[in-house]
């Protein structure tokens, strides 16, 4: 088990318009994904490793009253040498049934140039 003390969490543009849209339907989605953040404790608390970096989640959805399975997917990427944890999308599991890695690989493309852009 890795600490994840010191990482700094950070969430993409990707991110924040998922969230935005799904605040049309559910209101407390962005309250559900904060939660979640603030519970990361260690790097198995970031979910299902998929490999090169990025998890995948199971987030419950509170207006739902349904548990996790039936709730949110928060896709992240761990890039160490940076020190950073990238929020790059979340869906609702009704929405979307998985990801693929093709829409994997792109969200990840996204993430790195959004990010060297604005540096």
């Amino acid at each position: 088990m890795s600490s994840l003390l010191g990482v700094i969490i950070e969430e993409t543009e990707t991110f924040a318009k998922a969230v935005k849209q799904l605040q049309k339907r559910f209101k407390n989605v962005e309250t559900d994904c904060d939660e979640f953040v603030h519970n990361i404790k260690i790097i198995d608390n970031l979910g299902v490793n998929l490999g090169s970096g990025v998890y995948k989640v199971r987030i419950a959805n509170s207006d739902k009253k349904s548990g996790k399975s039936s709730g949110y997917r928060l896709i992240s990427y761990l890039k160490l040498i940076d020190n950073k944890l990238y929020l790059m999308y979340v869906y609702d599991k009704s929405d979307l049934g998985t990801v693929s890695e093709k829409q994997i690989d792109a969200l990840i493309k996204k993430t790195i140039l959004e990010k060297t852009n604005k540096e």
